[in-house]
């Protein structure tokens, strides 16, 4: 007989902040359009749960806006969960004005684009490389696993590169903050066992979440993919 897990239903929807822009083949209005045809029981976005319930003012300073309206038009329908994390510095308190240009991580990342060392260019034409998998793709493509592959050896690539140096707080950091979402997700899809849940999540995040989610899971729910025009 089957479990409420076994019918938990999860679709991880890799996002393009605000490239969705300028990208017709996979505008806002598809993102909005997927979560209606999934018709899902509750969604997560890719804010703190600090923040979730924060105003639009508040949340338009740190978030992407597809994560803040999948907040503002569907909560009245379904749950909306938060589950990005930002520093423990800043658990359960807002973020404060300027924080992000205080984070170390943030810090060394604008020293290493200013950085000539010879591991730059290899480590921009990697970059350059990941990004033709979803520059003016279909939402389809953008999640279909090419990017998920690049993204994860890109990163694993730079970890190496760089271990030791000064800029390893870089990768210290996003390691984190991929650990603690997937922590997060867990939560949020054991609270919605037996439900259909969807997750907007940046794209760089995408194939970590679904690693953390297989590591938990296994094969006990099904991640569905469903990105397909009317």
């Amino acid at each position: 007989m089957a479990t409420k897990k076994n019918n938990t239903e999860i679709m991880i929807l890799g996002t393009l902040h605000g490239q969705h822009r300028n990208n017709e083949a996979y505008s806002f209005d598809d993102i909005f359009r997927i979560i209606e045809e999934f018709k899902p029981d509750a969604a997560a976005v890719e804010i703190r749960s600090e923040d979730i319930d924060q105003p639009k003012e508040y949340l338009s300073k740190y978030y992407p806006y597809e994560m803040i309206e999948t907040k503002l038009r569907y909560s009245s329908r379904f749950p909306v969960y938060g589950f990005d994390w930002l520093g423990d510095e800043i658990k359960n308190r807002p973020i404060p004005d300027g924080y992000f240009k205080t984070l170390p991580a943030k810090i060394l990342e604008s020293e290493f684009d200013a950085d000539i060392i010879p591991e730059k260019a290899y480590f921009e034409k990697l970059d350059q490389d990941r990004m033709l998998f979803i520059t003016n793709k279909t939402a389809k493509e953008c999640n279909d696993g090419r990017f998920d592959a690049s993204c994860e050896e890109y990163y694993a690539q730079f970890a190496a590169a760089f271990k030791g140096t000064k800029y390893q707080p870089i990768t210290d950091f996003y390691r984190k903050r991929d650990e603690n979402i997937g922590r997060n997700i867990i939560g949020i899809i054991e609270q919605n066992e037996g439900k259909k849940i969807i997750f907007l999540m940046g794209m760089d995040h995408r194939v970590f979440a679904i690693k953390n989610i297989r590591a938990r899971f296994g094969e006990d729910i099904k991640i569905v993919a469903k990105y397909s025009k009317n």
